[in-house]
């Protein structure tokens, strides 16, 4: 596949540079680092995200407001050096502590969790909390251990709004890990993506074919099959998502649809018209659903199904507004 790139080197800073040019009003960079903050300093426990470039929008893409306060990026695929998470700590209003909140993958859990520790020997306060919504990775007692994936643009969503709210730093990093908890993704890979450096395949995957559960960079799957009517392949991730999940009839869960670049918004929205049939046969109130690209690797066909279950509490974080660039979501007024 052809990419559009000047050099492997420079992709992650000129994309971020490029971005900025777009949006002046609103981030500014931080010195010496591919990250990037808000302006405007908010007066309230601050989140710090972060990750490897590539998977759009993510990383860049979730700051904003009712979202993280800043970003610090690695390269394509791989995780942000801890000085480059430490100097985007230093850029935002940390007063009142800062959280870090990134997916689970050992490359990022290292470097945040040794961001953290130098920074509390400066005097930060901070709090690290890892999404781990796939359970395609790992079973459900061993939850600690799954990946995290599309679901953290709501952990994100839900933990901005709670620091919006006023709540302190512990009180913020716990509605988000009740999030977690409540939290389950399956995605199905329908063609390979590209690395952007080379424009080759990431890996092989014969033509007809989908993997259910593989990883963005690759890695194996839990199931590969010839290619399924769209029912048939959101019947077999509900039902997988539904028993992992466990919801009681009449709970009330909101549904994110999460398309990976590759897979248009008609493929899609046939998904979602079946997703709502299966709720309803559950005796599931679906509380909200929509459908975005949150979470894309390069050039890749397929989707994620996010499912979050929802108490009164995490239902009012989740009404908030989130206003980034690339991630909008209208205030939902109950």
């Amino acid at each position: 596949m052809n990419k559009i790139i000047n050099s492997p080197e420079a992709m992650v800073r000129e994309m971020l540079e490029g971005y900025l040019c777009a949006n002046p009003q609103l981030f500014e960079k931080v010195p010496d680092t591919n990250g990037l903050v808000l302006k405007e300093r908010l007066d309230k426990v601050a989140i710090v995200t972060g990750g490897g470039a590539g998977n759009e929008p993510w990383n860049i893409g979730y700051v904003g407001y009712g979202l993280a306060d800043g970003v610090a990026l690695g390269h394509v695929y791989a995780a942000p050096p801890a000085r480059a998470i430490m100097n985007v700590t230093k850029a935002v209003h940390h007063q009142k502590g800062v959280l870090f909140l990134a997916t689970n993958h050992a490359g990022d859990v290292l470097n945040f969790e040794l961001a953290a520790e130098l920074l509390q020997l400066e005097g930060f306060q901070t709090r690290c909390v890892y999404v781990t919504d796939d359970i395609a990775t790992a079973p459900l007692e061993q939850r600690e251990e799954r990946r995290g994936v599309a679901g953290v643009a709501l952990v994100l969503k839900i933990a901005g709004a709670a620091a919006a709210a006023g709540l302190d730093l512990d009180g913020v990093a716990r509605v988000a890990r009740k999030a977690n908890d409540q939290l389950r993704t399956l995605g199905v890979t329908t063609s390979p993506g590209y690395l952007p450096s080379t424009g080759e395949a990431m890996f092989e995957m014969a033509e007809g074919t989908i993997e259910f559960g593989m990883g963005f960079n690759g890695e194996p799957g839990i199931l590969r099959m010839q290619l399924q009517p769209a029912d048939r392949i959101a019947d077999l991730m509900m039902e997988r998502l539904l028993a992992d999940l466990q919801p009681a009839p009449g709970d009330e869960v909101a549904v994110l649809l999460n398309g990976f670049g590759f897979t248009g918004l008609l493929e899609l929205c046939i998904v979602n018209r079946r997703i709502k049939t299966i709720l309803d046969q559950r005796n599931l109130r679906t509380y909200d659903m929509f459908i975005d690209t949150l979470l894309a690797p390069q050039g890749t066909g397929g989707f994620s199904i996010t499912l979050l279950k929802l108490d009164e509490e995490l239902k009012q974080y989740y009404n908030s507004a989130a206003e980034s660039p690339f991630f909008h979501k209208r205030e939902i007024r109950s």
